[in-house]
């Protein structure tokens, strides 16, 4: 009987020990991500990075100036209009025939010009923050900035790596969701391009019916090149872009 109570004794000590160990376990999964995996955010107070505000700022504005320009940040082929160079998507040289696609992924094209015109201001925006903190008597210690920019529905997804630490805090990632609309007229372009591949030309009337949401427009130029047009009604977020598709020489009759 005592030996039996022996064992039983080590047992509830084995599942005690255990318990322990797993306990420390999730505790320190929960530190780890917590203080290294999880996004953290600093807030304007206690030693606030702050820098948020700024990105966004940065990346709306830039995607109203890379939309006026097909999503190029500089346009090597382009149709000058309104004193806009206006990016080329689809284009072909000849006469009545149907235009080749110049950028086949256009959400990873835009995505791809965006970085590379926030970058140098997404480095500033977290200069000046550390420079704030610092000057309000905070020890700071910054690093190097990586990022990666996402667009989703009625959204641009700004991923930060910025390892940091604030009187004794640390961060590693921050991230900025900016709401905008260019993903939905992202897609509606791609559906025109596809229209003009097959077609040389879209119903821009009947889009309109499909997406009230948005002024779809376009404008035929002389020598062939049809400029697109596609605005959200409510943000006023703009994306244009020429296409060169089924041309016809100039005096044509059927033109």
């Amino acid at each position: 009987m005592k030996q039996r109570g022996n064992l039983e004794e080590m047992d509830k000590r084995g599942q005690v020990t255990i318990f322990i160990i797993v306990g420390l376990v999730i505790v320190a999964g929960i530190l780890v991500y917590t203080l290294w995996l999880r996004p953290t955010y600093f807030s304007e107070k206690g030693g606030a990075i702050g820098f948020e505000g700024c990105v966004g700022d940065v990346v709306e504005q830039s995607i109203r100036d890379i939309g006026s320009t097909a999503g190029f940040v500089d346009p090597e082929f382009s149709y000058k209009y309104n004193g806009e160079e206006i990016g080329y998507l689809c284009y072909t040289n000849d006469y009545h025939v149907t235009c080749t696609i110049q950028k086949p992924f256009l959400k990873q094209h835009f995505q791809e010009q965006l970085k590379r015109k926030v970058g140098q201001q997404i480095n500033l925006c977290y200069e000046n923050s550390i420079d704030e903190l610092r000057a309000q008597g905070y020890d700071v210690s910054a690093g190097s900035i990586d990022f990666n920019i996402s667009i989703v529905p009625s959204s641009v997804r700004v991923e930060i790596e910025a390892p940091t630490t604030v009187g004794g805090r640390r961060v590693t990632r921050f991230g900025v969701d900016v709401n905008s609309p260019i993903y939905e007229i992202l897609m509606v372009s791609t559906s025109i391009l596809q229209f003009e591949v097959e077609y040389g030309d879209a119903d821009t009337s009947s889009m309109m019916f499909l997406y009230p949401n948005l002024i779809i427009d376009k404008l035929k130029r002389s020598d062939g090149t049809t400029i697109y047009m596609i605005e959200d009604k409510l943000t006023k977020t703009k994306f244009q872009f020429a296409s060169r598709s089924i041309a016809w020489p100039p005096g044509f009759v059927g033109q």
